[in-house]
């Protein structure tokens, strides 16, 4: 089967890449490639957020008012297309953006024959730099074809891997709330001072506000196609903070309703805020006609809300190279 690479066009190829990973999910009925919460996140809120942190993303943040450099399209020039005869994608090669040199692929079932090409433009393009040193953080499916290619190409697994969890949505519990907290949306009500509070205080426990992600990265992610404000929760607590919060993305061709982000301020975690928050995610996605959820986590907090382990996971390979 032919192929044709291509570089990415931001006026069209989101979208395209974004039902591209809708339909691969309908194949493998699993997760596979990404799935449309992380590469909508990916784009509309993580990367805008790295656009305020120095190049070493997650180190000294620096003045919020002004960007170090405007990360969107460094992230956009950095992924790679592989088309079928008919136009159709059928691979794509992308970053997080969240460290240097980290890799993933999406690829279609019937294409892994293009695995060793891929990974060709992730050494070439993807790859952080530093004199002649070159370096890559491959993830890679447990049990894929990747594996092999990955093998023969030099690199090597890390001990720790991913698995993916799934959530069976029918029976829903009520979500219980300690006395005074409340359940609200972006709906409802949309503060973004709090937001962007309760999202560093609850990864890192950063209360100092240099480390606060940017206002504008909140409006950013209201752009993204699968983005509703009903779907953007949060809890409130008596004295007005936000304890915890939670973004809902469906994907509804395949009755699937996955959280990014997931988090709880640190000084009301342990009262069973976060569980109320996904019972009550759970209850929304149903009303969307979700039937499944999806989490790749490590976290025991998911298993002990009702999330299964699935017999799926994924690793880091990392290779060093000589440039």
């Amino acid at each position: 089967m032919k192929t044709t690479f291509k570089a990415y066009d931001p006026s069209k190829d989101f979208m395209r890449i974004r039902d591209f990973l809708i339909d691969t999910f309908t194949l493998y009925q699993r997760p596979f490639n990404w799935l449309i919460d992380r590469w909508n996140f990916c784009r509309y809120f993580a990367v805008p957020v790295h656009s305020y942190y120095n190049i070493h993303y997650f180190s000294v943040p620096i003045d919020f008012d002004h960007s170090y450099r405007n990360e969107i399209p460094f992230w956009e020039k950095t992924i790679g297309i592989w088309e079928n005869e008919d136009g159709s994608i059928v691979g794509v090669v992308n970053t997080t953006n969240e460290e240097p040199g980290d890799a993933f692929t999406q690829i279609h079932p019937d294409y892994t024959f293009l695995y060793d090409e891929m990974v060709t433009y992730i050494e070439d393009n993807l790859a952080d730099r530093v004199g002649n040193t070159g370096y890559v953080k491959l993830y890679v499916n447990e049990g894929s074809k990747l594996e092999q290619i990955a093998i023969k190409r030099g690199y090597r697994k890390l001990k720790y891997g991913t698995p993916f969890l799934e959530y069976t949505i029918n029976e829903i519990p009520e979500p219980q709330l300690p006395d005074g907290f409340v359940i609200k949306s972006v709906l409802d009500e949309d503060d973004v001072e709090k937001r962007r509070i309760a999202k560093s205080i609850a990864f890192g426990a950063h209360y100092n506000p240099s480390y606060w992600p940017p206002a504008s990265a909140y409006k950013e992610m209201q752009k993204a196609p699968d983005y509703r404000k009903d779907l953007d929760l949060f809890i409130v607590a008596p004295n007005g903070d936000y304890a915890s919060f939670c973004t809902i993305w469906i994907d509804v061709k395949n009755k699937c309703g996955n959280f990014e982000p997931v988090g709880t301020h640190a000084e009301y975690q342990g009262m069973g805020l976060g569980r109320a928050l996904l019972m009550e995610g759970f209850r929304r996605m149903a009303q969307y006609g979700a039937t499944r959820s999806f989490m790749d986590s490590n976290n025991e907090f998911y298993c002990k809300v009702g999330f299964k382990e699935t017999p799926y996971s994924y690793y880091p390979w990392i290779k060093y190279f000589t440039m």
